[in-house]
């Protein structure tokens, strides 16, 4: 029986920045919007973020909720689709690159413990792995789903932090300020329906496109 107390460890375990599948080294086509000029101070950083957050609600998130009920019935149809699905979603070379990398690199993680990884598609997206640790762990799909937003948030404003003069104390006061936003994103996905899915954020695709050819680069997207 899972308890509060698993169901806690788990979360942390999931969304820990110790997690080694190299989330830190991506940025997701901030550090070029940085770059650009586009998110110059605090300000821009919350109004990009919130953008952003926009996005993973009607993508990312549901699609992850879709991903675990279909491994939870062993439905591995419904896996590759919405796996293929959230790969074509992926707009731009980076960006498909960062996705990819970050699933062989849970996959490892996951193949290290002892965990059977057959079920998964041949070329999985990162949410295909992320919700067979969640199950794996004993996390259930909402909270998995609160957890990964958390990380994605705290790991941009690590980004933003290497890039842009921004102290910590910036940063945590954004994290709680964008807490409103990301707790709506959450529960935005858990109401859409399947032809709700998907949507472009047209910044961040310009922003990753000029990233590839980007003079000076700390990060890999």
């Amino acid at each position: 029986m899972t308890t509060d107390g698993d169901q806690l460890l788990a979360l942390l375990h999931l969304s820990s920045p110790a997690l080694p599948i190299g989330a830190f080294a991506y940025s997701s086509g901030l550090e070029s919007a940085i770059e650009l000029g586009w998110v110059k101070n605090e300000a821009d950083l919350q109004s990009w973020l919130g953008g952003m957050l926009q996005g993973l609600a009607y993508l990312d998130v549901p699609v992850l909720l879709r991903l675990a009920d279909a491994d939870a019935r062993g439905d591995r149809e419904q896996l590759a689709m919405w796996s293929d699905f959230l790969r074509a979603s992926r707009e731009t070379r980076e960006l498909l690159f960062e996705d990819e990398q970050q699933a062989m690199a849970l996959t490892r993680l996951l193949k290290g413990q002892g965990l059977d990884v057959s079920t998964l598609p041949p070329q999985p997206a990162f949410m295909a792995v992320y919700s067979l640790a969640a199950r794996h762990w004993g996390l259930s799909p909402p909270w998995a789903a609160l957890g990964w937003l958390w990380s994605w948030l705290e790991n941009q404003l690590t980004v933003a932090s290497k890039t842009l003069p921004l102290g910590q104390t910036a940063a945590q006061r954004l994290l709680l300020l964008l807490k409103p936003a990301l707790l709506e994103s959450h529960r935005l996905a858990a109401t859409l329906s399947d032809e709700q899915l998907g949507l472009s954020l047209p910044g961040q695709v310009q922003a990753s496109c000029l990233h590839e050819t980007q003079y000076s680069r700390l990060f890999r997207s």
